[in-house]
């Protein structure tokens, strides 16, 4: 037994009775664990980086909704500065338009705009612009400026938590950020 306290006490440091080298403070075990721990951490941040950036890209407002007309007509506005009013008669007027759309080459006031909504014409993928439409999940909006020129918008209908909101676009393949999208203005008191 003495014998094998001093063989013990002669062997090399970092070396195990057998005369293999140990292995670092921790083990494998350890560095596993710690592997694991950063690659666990890597890939929610990398997934975390998409989820945000598919966020951005799919725009914001919730999902395509049906909205009836009694319940488009109103003032609507962002927090950014742009306002628009939509009449039952199918009226609209805006002004700030480019704090909703900003690559909006128009004049940022409408003054005498009109609206209707889109309804399907007949198959899938073809659409009508109807006055006589009274809901729908999208809309056009046309407005004549400076002696001819056509400044029209579309208009699409989402709703998220929130309620209802409106995101203007030139293009319907476009979409809105958060603070893009109009909002209705709650009533006022009569």
């Amino acid at each position: 037994m003495d014998r094998d306290m001093d063989t013990a006490d002669e062997r090399p440091a970092g070396t195990d009775h057998a005369g293999r080298p140990t292995p670092p403070p921790g083990g494998p075990a350890r560095r596993t664990a710690r592997r694991r721990t950063w690659l666990l951490g890597l890939t929610a941040a990398v997934v975390g980086a998409l989820v945000l950036a598919c966020t951005d890209w799919a725009g914001a407002g919730g999902d395509a909704a049906v909205i009836r007309q009694a319940e488009l007509v109103g003032d609507w506005s962002n927090a950014a500065g742009a306002t628009m009013h939509v009449s039952d008669d199918h009226g609209l007027t805006a002004s700030g338009i480019r704090h909703a759309v900003p690559d909006y080459t128009c004049t940022p006031t409408l003054t005498a705009g009109t609206w209707q909504f889109w309804v399907r014409n007949g198959s899938p993928n073809s659409y009508t612009a109807s006055a006589s439409a009274t809901e729908g999940t999208s809309f056009t909006i046309s407005a004549t400026h400076n002696g001819g020129t056509r400044c029209d918008l579309e208009a699409q209908v989402q709703r998220d938590g929130h309620g209802f909101d409106i995101c203007l676009v030139l293009d319907p393949d476009q979409t809105c950020t958060e603070k893009e999208l109009l909002r209705k203005d709650p009533a006022r008191p009569r």
